[in-house]
């Protein structure tokens, strides 16, 4: 029977966790969505959640099951005097077998469904468990109702929650970031003939890129490590998915930094190139695979045509793979559900390879097709995606740092087609690539 508990516990603490990702990282749909499944799962009477910010002032919070007229003065009775002080202040759980007697529970009479009960709090904790932020408060109206295993699947509850809204948080503090950085990018293209020659501004702008997201990401990735630890003893297969998910993204994000960051670096010639060779259809599949993800959402599909026997490349391959990722999420955006991409690589003049990304999106505007490569420019026009405009000029940058070149053919409303050459081996080094063309998906 115990066991039996366990893996109902387990069960549970999976479908919890699965709960909570699906708020999208909302901090306040997190907590009330967090509390309504503990309520339910406790089969308490009521219940309260309460967020801090780092003043430890409140921040949010949630109540199920009560009716107040002033909620704001009951969380300040029960953080100066009550159960949830006595939680926050000390750090660990606190248990009330009987409501009417313990001197820890002060609270509103008139908001209680029963005048006696047993009632837990529990903390709130950090990933890196140093931090309380914030804590849970259930009241049920039997005596003594909170056993040892009731609260130990509370307690793996408030640490998945902790960590959950740790991440909320983080997530909320970028977005926050990112508007202000948009505000930045748009005043820049506005005015860019002479702000964008502004050394101060490009200054600040990467300060900005360095401080105020390399941080947060570095905590979410913290949270996740915590949190896939929590899960240890959980559904395995729903636990990965969803930490594997967020790993992908926050890999991304990743990318995104080290791209705006050898953007910088290319702009002022002090570009170094790891140049080794490598197999032009390895470096395609693997592109392709780092963008799987959001082609699988997006139900397009992708093809690769590459030349048989082609010389091996010589290149910076992490650079030169992060330009090929930068033209499929390009084509990915631009083109309509459903629709077809194709990377392909042949044989070019002078020694070189040609590296191709075609897709059956929305194209280019004649008189626009010799600015897109351009920092901060955008096509617009309606329902166009949103950006900075910096990935295109990351892989010019990038290919012109190889000798290459790189240029787009496009037909309106009819796709296009990126295409950029880098160099090869000698002939006598060639590595074999003619392992059939497949379709990837």
């Amino acid at each position: 029977m115990a066991l039996e508990a366990e893996r109902g516990r387990d069960a549970w603490l999976a479908k919890f966790s699965a709960a909570l990702h699906y708020q999208k990282l909302d901090p306040t749909a997190t907590l009330h969505a967090a509390l309504n499944h503990i309520v339910d799962v406790s089969g308490a009477a009521q219940g309260g959640a309460i967020i801090l910010d780092e003043n430890n002032t409140p921040y949010l919070t949630a109540l199920v099951g009560f009716h107040l007229d002033d909620d704001q003065e009951f969380w300040a009775t029960l953080i100066s005097q009550g159960l949830i002080g006595f939680v926050l202040h000390g750090r660990q759980v606190k248990i009330v077998r009987n409501i009417s007697t313990d001197p820890r529970w002060i609270g509103n009479p008139n908001a209680l469904t029963s005048a006696t009960g047993s009632a837990v709090g529990l903390p709130l904790r950090s990933v890196d468990q140093n931090r309380i932020v914030g804590a849970i408060m259930l009241i049920h109206p039997q005596l003594d109702y909170f056993t040892a295993f009731r609260v130990q699947t509370l307690e793996r509850a408030a640490d998945i929650l902790g960590a959950a809204i740790e991440n909320a948080l983080e997530a909320l503090y970028l977005r926050q970031k990112t508007q202000v950085y948009q505000q930045l990018f748009e005043t820049a293209e506005l005015e860019k003939n002479n702000l964008l020659r502004d050394e101060t501004l490009r200054r600040d702008l990467s300060a900005m890129i360095y401080h105020d997201l390399r941080s947060p990401l570095q905590n979410i990735a913290t949270s996740l490590s915590g949190l896939n630890r929590v899960l240890a003893s959980a559904d395995r297969n729903i636990s990965h998915d969803l930490i594997d998910l967020a790993m992908r993204s926050t890999q991304q994000i990743t990318r995104m930094i080290k791209g705006l960051l050898d953007l910088e670096r290319l702009e002022n010639g002090r570009a170094v190139l790891n140049q080794r060779p490598t197999s032009a259809a390895d470096l395609l599949r693997d592109a392709i695979e780092l963008v799987r993800p959001i082609l699988t959402y997006a139900d397009q599909t992708v093809s690769l045509d590459v030349e048989s026997d082609l010389p091996a490349l010589v290149i910076d391959i992490d650079m030169i793979q992060r330009v090929i990722v930068n033209l499929l999420e390009n084509a990915t955006k631009h083109t309509p559900n459903g629709g077809r991409i194709t990377v392909g690589a042949r044989s070019y003049e002078n020694n070189r390879v040609m590296i191709s990304v075609e897709d059956t999106g929305t194209g280019i505007p004649p008189g626009l097709r010799d600015r897109v490569f351009d920092k901060f420019f955008r096509v617009r026009y309606q329902n166009a995606p949103t950006g900075f405009g910096l990935g295109l000029a990351f892989c010019r940058l990038a290919v012109e740092a190889h000798g290459g070149r790189i240029w787009v053919d496009s037909e309106q409303d009819h796709g296009s087609t990126f295409a950029f050459t880098v160099p090869i081996e000698s002939s006598d080094h060639r590595i074999d690539t003619r392992r059939p063309a497949a379709r990837t998906s």
